[in-house]
């Protein structure tokens, strides 16, 4: 059967009702606000009868009689329409809009019985089918869309599919359909009284309309209920009966601005008394120009309450309402900071810090917290301390922990001892205890001089982590337990706790945060260091780091260096190594970046450009001896200088870090294998290497999660060793230390391989001499001589007929060598330092 009103909703509903309406004498109602369709109904009903028009009380027997828009008569009519509706010979169909408190129109809807049909709003599918029926299709998305935009009222709904071109994705279509929605509300507003008007525009601040709030914004004494009931039944309210978002500026339009400005101040006193205000309402108020004490105050109260990404926004509307900023500012600071924007949160903190003298103590507190959270992030750690020594021990409170890892973080101990001491004058909360643990086990592994030490330092990091609890997403601190112990678990060798902890804390915080990022970036650098170069490069291109964050941006820029040097394509190490530049030259070494710090110097000594990195390597130096040559942090710095000796094959550079090394052995098994590596590498320098030395540092070295340096330690001593079968077995356990993670044989059997005429080994072999990299290195990453790459060379240079250098290359390009390699690399450098 094809549907009578296919554009209402509850289609079978409507056609029952008009069916029964033709075929069964008596009463039928039919109620609906503006707007849904109550007269399309009963224009439904009159294509089919002949309606008897003439006045209600002379309708003679038999006949059909319509009446719309019922509320609207007066009482003359509604008596005859109250007598006609107890008649059984005569068939009387009624349309009307709810009244609640209209006593007349409430009794003739009951008294209709199942003989009834409320119309509703149109929901997103019943949108989509009238489009459908009017020719007009939407997608489901723009539906939806539709249905927030007019509430579903059937009138604004057609508007809107009326004003649709052809391209619904096209914005000026879409304009269209906001600017007809609009104009189909300022006509339903033509009708409406101030009062009414008046009551809609407390609609869309979540004053629902009722009796009881109705009489304190219209002041009437008398007659409430009947504006109520026109304004629940005037076709702009939605089923919670706020006011839909299309009708909010034709409504402001038919009030006036002035008429407006006063009813906001109403509608506001009205609303924080009867705690009727949310907080989008809370903030278009404020957003609206109401300046209004009690809608400030609970505009801080939502603040304070609410998601980190929301809370600045409404602490913004609270001072637009009229809230002292100054009191504010702390707050404010630490939200900015928080969402990353660290220019906007310095604003805020130097606020607080520039009224110091009259500032409560715990504002102040918050706005050096988070000062110098901010000068950590941007890698200036000493400054992060000046600020907790400005601040003063007796102010410290809480804070003293991270004013204690400041001060240990840039190199200042006798700082660093002064706030253990206010640490150590904390309550024993559980609150305090993850903090006292963690600057308990930063200054113990700073002074560790044992095994046993070493692991107490550890054993209380792991614990602070356990005891940290719930992250707030609003946190501010210069740094977070999870990535201090990560770290000390890097320089200790241990990657399999690093691993362990980076991810359980990475879930307790907000993806995109500052913590997370620097999370993540730990969980790459680990990754880069076992060989996973694959995994690596996929966490750093998922990152998106602002340029103000220098202490990230260091991490990003060191691992994209890294990455670039262990693939052997001098090219993307230039690339990596030029967008490193403007962190290296902003940032101010501390403790906690000593590694980064290490990759690059390792990247500029194989490019000749220590000159780059010397100031940072000097600071580290400096930093390092002023905390007594701290063995567990002084050693991973050591190992990259003596790699730069071998990359600059000076073994006089050697020879001074690998006695610290030597020195820090006793401390921890760490300190002992890179020591021992240490002694192995200078007898390959020397010319007179030992291969079980060799053999075995590399092993311990893979063992500790290095596998890429002890590849290479014994592959470099294959090289110089004169026995051949000891050289040969030295290549042999360089090739199985360099065995490839998982994840790069997935990523290798994944990617096109260059077709040709060539062995197994002088693909491999081409493939390095298209990236530009020499023999000699050429040697040392196949675990084969330079004159057998010598010897392949020129066999590749026979097989193809190339007539000279430039010429072979050319043709192993055209084939497609060169192009995988540098295809994965360059997606490890594909963004720069200043990418966001």
């Amino acid at each position: 059967m094809t549907s009578t009103c296919p554009w209402l909703v509850g289609v079978e509903r409507a056609d029952r009702f008009v069916r029964d309406a033709l075929t069964t004498k008596g009463l039928h109602v039919v109620v609906g606000v503006n707007g849904s369709g109550r007269s399309a109904v009963l224009d439904a009903i009159a294509a089919s009868v002949e309606a008897y028009t003439g006045t209600i009380a002379d309708a003679p027997s038999g006949s059909t009689v319509l009446v719309d828009d019922a509320h609207l008569s007066p009482e003359q009519r509604l008596d005859e329409i109250a007598a006609a509706a107890t008649r059984s010979d005569m068939t009387l169909i009624v349309a009307t809009a709810p009244r609640s408190f209209d006593s007349r129109i409430e009794k003739l809807v009951s008294s209709a019985g199942s003989n009834r049909l409320t119309l509703v709003p149109l929901d997103k599918a019943a949108v989509s089918v009238r489009a459908a029926a009017t020719a007009r299709p939407v997608s489901a998305s723009l539906a939806g869309a539709i249905v927030k935009s007019t509430g579903g009222v059937l009138a604004a709904v057609d508007a809107a599919l009326g004003a649709l071109g052809g391209d619904r994705s096209d914005p000026a279509p879409l304009r269209a359909v906001a600017e007809s929605v609009a104009e189909q509300h300022r006509r339903m507003l033509v009708e409406a009284t101030d009062d009414t008007r008046a009551l809609l525009l407390a609609a869309r601040f979540g004053i629902t309309p009722d009796p009881a709030s109705a009489a304190q914004i219209v002041a009437r004494a008398s007659d409430v209920e009947s504006v109520v009931d026109l304004a629940r039944s005037s076709g702009m309210l939605d089923t919670a009966g706020t006011l839909i978002p299309s009708a909010e500026a034709p409504l402001t339009e038919a009030m006036g601005e002035g008429r407006c400005r006063v009813l906001l101040s109403t509608i506001t006193d009205v609303a924080v008394r009867s705690r009727l205000l949310d907080a989008t309402a809370a903030r278009a108020l404020a957003e609206r120009g109401v300046v209004h004490g009690g809608l400030a105050d609970l505009l801080v109260q939502h603040a304070d309450s609410a998601p980190v990404d929301t809370a600045g926004a409404l602490y913004d509307a609270a001072v637009e309402a009229g809230f002292d900023a100054a009191e504010l500012a702390a707050r404010r600071s630490e939200v900015a900071a928080a969402t990353g924007d660290l220019d906007g949160a310095g604003r805020y903190a130097d606020v607080v810090l520039d009224s110091a003298a009259g500032c409560e103590a715990t504002h102040l507190r918050t706005a050096v917290r988070v000062s110098a959270s901010i000068a950590a992030q941007r890698g200036m750690a000493s400054r992060s301390a000046q600020l907790f020594s400005w601040l003063g021990e007796d102010r410290l409170g809480p804070d003293a922990v991270w004013a204690a890892l400041s001060a240990a973080a840039a190199g200042d101990r006798s700082a660093a001892d002064r706030s253990m001491a206010a640490v150590a004058a904390l309550a024993p909360t559980s609150s305090t205890a993850s903090g006292t643990l963690l600057a308990t086990g930063v200054i113990g592994s700073i002074d560790s001089r044992s095994p046993a030490a070493s692991g107490a330092a550890a054993n209380s990091l792991m614990r602070a982590i356990a005891l940290t609890g719930t992250v707030s997403d609003r946190a501010c601190t210069p740094d977070t337990p999870a990535a201090i112990a990560a770290l000390h678990a890097m320089h200790c060798g241990d990657l399999s706790r690093v691993d362990s902890i980076v991810t359980r804390a990475l879930p307790e915080h907000r993806p995109g945060s500052e913590a997370h990022t620097r999370l993540s970036l730990v969980g790459a650098w680990a990754s880069m260091l076992r060989g996973d170069t694959a995994d690596a490069g996929a966490v750093i291109e998922a990152l998106r780091i602002p340029v103000s964050h220098v202490r990230n941006q260091l991490f990003l820029q060191a691992i994209r260096v890294g990455l670039a040097r262990r693939s052997g394509d001098a090219g993307s190490l230039i690339t990596a190594w030029t967008q490193a530049q403007n962190v290296i030259a902003e940032y101010s070494t501390d403790l906690f970046a000593l590694l980064p710090l290490g990759e690059l110097l390792l990247a500029a000594t194989r490019l000749g450009q220590v000159d780059r990195v010397e100031h940072l390597v000097a600071q580290a130096t400096d930093l390092l001896a002023a905390l007594g040559e701290p063995p567990v942090w002084a050693s991973a710095l050591h190992w990259y200088q003596v790699q730069a000796a071998i990359v600059a094959q000076t073994p006089d550079a050697l020879v001074p870090h690998a006695k610290a090394l030597a020195t820090a052995a006793p401390t921890h098994p760490y300190s002992a294998a890179l020591a021992a590596a240490g002694r192995a590498w200078l007898g390959v320098l020397q010319g007179r290497p030992d291969a079980t030395d060799v053999e075995n540092s590399a092993r311990t070295l893979t063992a500790f999660g290095l596998p890429w340096d002890g590849a290479r330690l014994a592959s470099e001593a294959a090289l110089t060793v004169t026995d051949t079968a000891t050289a040969t077995s030295l290549l042999h356990i360089a090739r199985s230390l360099r065995q490839p993670s998982s994840s790069q044989r997935d990523t290798q059997g994944s990617t096109p391989q260059p077709t040709g005429s060539l062995s197994d080994r002088e693909a491999e072999v081409a493939e390095l001499l298209v990236l530009g990299v020499t023999y000699r290195e050429v040697g040392s990453r196949l675990y084969i001589s330079p004159k057998t790459v010598e010897h392949h060379v020129a066999r590749i240079r026979r097989r193809l007929g190339a007539e000279s250098r430039s010429e072979l290359i050319s043709m192993l390009r055209a084939m497609g060598y060169g192009a995988s390699t540098s295809a994965a690399v360059g997606g490890v450098t594909a963004h720069g330092p200043g990418a966001t």
